[in-house]
């Protein structure tokens, strides 16, 4: 049986006919769905490149296509290529045999209408909720309210209608968006973490935490605070990362940041650095590849921070506390099932995020107990653990799929 799995996730074609992506949304990632499914055909925006682009995974392979969508970015390029990126989905409803979309977003909800017009099953994965992505400060556009309010009602309808729903949290998205009674529900992160970058021994980590105190007054090296995220994304506020810093430093904390993440807001957070007058404390690493380069990043981190706007789980806070990183994180999304509350902040709140890094430095003992807490909880998201429950929704979705078929062909 063939899948048609969309994603708002952006690719890359090049001459040499293969996609490559720009993320970590890989060919062994998309071979996931190969433990059940025959074939997989992903439904995205793919943009033509003139060679091959460094350090790029490739996301096609064995049994893996794409059926491409014109590219486009952002709301007004959208609206620019609407009439033709409706008109390729249209037709992709012909080229698969079950669906699945992962929401929310404007690629699965497009494929959603058209399936349900046909009346045609289909699964959903559960990975973001538009109403965080879309509050107040998220997006400026006129238009917000509204798209905040039309994008809620239909990822709660595709769940609703669901054969099968599975959520990136436990209770979290759940909640705001249930599934119907029938459907076939569970509940797995997208993050694909092994045994092996499961910190073994958190005693140079205790250690470190010791001298924290002495290093935040001067004595010694500043203590490294982390960030890991887009800069193509406003809600993951690198602005109120940096302002949180500068009070810190305005408070005499001997403090530093490390910013690794690449996008279009890059240079404007370097200009922001600038004009905070913490250029020299703050470190812009650019992209880091998926895997040993981020982890070592997290070993180097004394306190990673994640105060961000919107998430559904976010995956960067796992494999830190996989890392035995203590973190600080926004409450929203299924961020709290992560974290206790001693180390969650509202977001938009710079002061607030500052108040806290310096109220968490100043508890070692405290900080000692998360980080054994946090390698406790990042095991519950090993590949081992979460793998199976995947193959049990996309089992869900197959075999629902094989009766529909069976009563309509």
């Amino acid at each position: 049986m063939r899948v048609m799995v969309t994603f708002e996730h952006r690719f890359i074609s090049t001459p040499d006919g293969h996609i490559y992506t720009r993320g970590t949304v890989d060919y062994s990632f998309l071979s996931r769905y190969l433990a059940v499914f025959d074939e997989v055909v992903v439904l995205a925006r793919v943009e033509n490149a003139d060679e091959i682009p460094p350090n790029k995974k490739r996301a096609d392979g064995p049994n893996v296509s794409f059926f491409p969508l014109p590219y486009y970015l952002g709301p007004i390029q959208f609206l620019k290529r609407y009439r033709k990126v409706k008109s390729n989905i249209k037709q992709a409803v012909n080229v698969a045999d079950a669906y699945i979309l992962r929401v929310a977003g404007s690629v699965g909800t497009l494929l959603w209408h058209h399936l349900m017009k046909k009346g045609i099953p289909y699964g959903v994965e559960v990975v973001g909720d538009p109403w965080d992505v879309l509050s107040p400060g998220n997006v400026t556009s006129i238009v917000r309210p509204y798209a905040r309010w039309s994008w809620t009602r239909n990822l709660r309808t595709q769940c609703n209608q669901a054969t099968a729903v599975a959520y990136v949290t436990e209770h979290a998205l759940q909640k705001r968006y249930p599934p119907n009674e029938d459907a076939y529900t569970c509940n797995y992160s997208s993050i694909d973490l092994k045994v092996s970058d499961i910190c073994k021994d958190i005693s140079d980590r205790i250690d470190r935490i010791s001298c924290l105190q002495a290093r935040l007054r001067g004595n010694g090296p500043p203590v490294v605070l982390g960030f890991v995220g887009s800069f193509s994304q406003a809600h993951k506020l690198p602005h109120v990362h940096l302002a949180a810093i500068a009070e810190c430093i305005a408070r005499n904390a001997n403090v530093c940041l490390e910013m690794i993440g690449g996008g279009q807001l890059l240079e404007d957070m370097k200009a922001l650095a600038r004009k905070l007058g913490i250029a020299s404390r703050v470190r812009f690493r650019g992209l880091l590849p998926a895997g040993k380069s981020i982890m070592e990043a997290f070993d180097s981190f004394d306190l990673f921070l994640n105060a961000t706007a919107s998430e559904g789980l976010p995956r960067v806070v796992i494999e830190a506390m996989s890392r035995g990183c203590p973190c600080i994180a926004s409450d929203v999304g299924g961020t709290s099932e992560l974290l206790e509350m001693d180390y969650l902040v509202a977001p938009h709140d710079a002061n607030s995020l500052a108040e806290k890094i310096l109220e968490v430095l100043a508890r070692p003992r405290a900080m000692s107990d998360a980080v054994k807490r946090n390698v406790t909880v990042a095991a519950n998201y090993c590949r081992d653990v979460l793998q199976p429950r995947r193959q049990a929704f996309y089992r869900a979705v197959r075999e629902r799929t094989e009766k529909y078929l069976t009563e309509h062909v």
